[in-house]
């Protein structure tokens, strides 16, 4: 009679939990599992509430204090710009290292507008409402052309492809008098029926003078 070699496993039933094999890709499975629900409610969570931010954006002429410009806008001197994950309102016309100066704190711990110049104190309401307050620079007005000493920085800032100048500026005269002079046309703000506008809208030619 011909002997028939059979696998000792197969002859003696073998608990599940000897079985190392299985056990342990069953449990790598199962945390894999688990990390992936973990990532999805965390990236859930994330997007619909997050972080509330620290600081509120000002809104010129009383935006946040409210009095609502009705026929503009509520925040006719800013922009809306994504930065990472989320979207920030910029007033036009100030320099992006100076955003912090103009960002109005949701706590009454610095509770006023200070000129970046001289360090004045003015109230927020102060800014951007068409008057000067700080002659010497112009910083309350970032987006009109109320002082004669200030700057208006285009949405568009990057030095020119030689690699020389300083941060794109015009002077505060030149917003909104109809002339493109930002190569992004960010100087020409006003919306259709402004007292001064472009005969058609102004022309992108950053890609020509810039390195994108």
């Amino acid at each position: 009679m011909r002997k028939t070699w059979v696998k000792r496993d197969n002859i003696y039933y073998k608990p599940f939990y000897k079985q190392k094999l299985k056990l342990t890709l069953i449990g790598v499975l199962g945390l894999g599992v688990l990390f992936f629900v973990y990532q999805l409610v965390y990236i859930k969570l994330g997007a619909d509430g997050g972080s509330p931010p620290s600081a509120t954006p000002l809104a010129a002429n009383g935006g946040l204090h409210g009095s609502s410009n009705s026929d503009t806008g509520q925040h006719q001197y800013a922009y809306v710009e994504r930065i990472g994950n989320h979207e920030r309102m910029i007033l036009r016309g100030i320099r992006l290292r100076d955003l912090d100066h103009y960002t109005e704190p949701a706590s009454v711990s610095r509770a006023s507008f200070r000129c970046l110049q001289t360090g004045r104190e003015l109230s927020w309401d102060r800014v951007n409402d068409d008057y000067c307050d700080c002659p010497e620079d112009g910083s309350d007005e970032p987006s009109t052309n109320a002082c004669v000493e200030g700057r208006f920085y285009c949405r568009f800032q990057k030095r020119h492809r030689t690699g020389r100048g300083r941060d794109r500026s015009i002077p505060s005269g030149w917003v909104n008098d109809g002339v493109c002079d930002c190569c992004d046309g960010s100087d020409e703000w006003l919306p259709i029926g402004g007292n001064l506008v472009p005969p058609r809208p102004c022309p992108n030619t950053c890609s020509t003078k810039y390195f994108l």
